[in-house]
């Protein structure tokens, strides 16, 4: 079975060029900025061999605590090879049933509680093909 390393998430609300860090707009219009460590890839980035088994990544977050984890979204996942549990405002895992060769990206859905406002933070997921 395949063993996925931790993924943590840090948010915050003002734009960088930090490296490793994503500026994205909030739904309140204002810029956020994002950075996944951990995953496959260092950078929250999931990479699974098709037929190694069902696959869970944790994912917390690690930003101040007026951000919560309040989603979690798939898309380019036409195999439906991915689920969400998400067990609690600040940690969950995805669940890669890794049967299907396929390209897909999650979307963690990231609430400010202080700026009511949600933003969404997205890295890759790829199941491959057996060598």
């Amino acid at each position: 079975m395949p063993s996925t390393p931790q993924i943590s998430l840090d948010v915050r609300n003002f734009p960088t060029n930090a490296p490793g860090w994503t500026n994205v707009q909030g739904s309140n219009n204002q810029t956020y900025s994002y950075s996944y460590t951990g995953g496959d890839d260092g950078a929250g980035g999931l990479v699974m061999t098709v037929g190694q088994g069902r696959d869970t990544a944790p994912i917390r977050i690690v930003a101040d605590g007026r951000y919560d984890i309040t989603n979690c979204t798939f898309t380019g996942d036409g195999a439906s090879q991915l689920t969400w549990n998400g067990n609690s405002t600040r940690a969950g895992s995805i669940v890669d049933a890794n049967t299907q060769v396929e390209n897909a990206k999650y979307s963690i859905i990231v609430t400010d509680t202080v700026a009511n406002c949600t933003i969404v933070c997205d890295p890759p997921v790829k199941n491959q093909p057996p060598a």
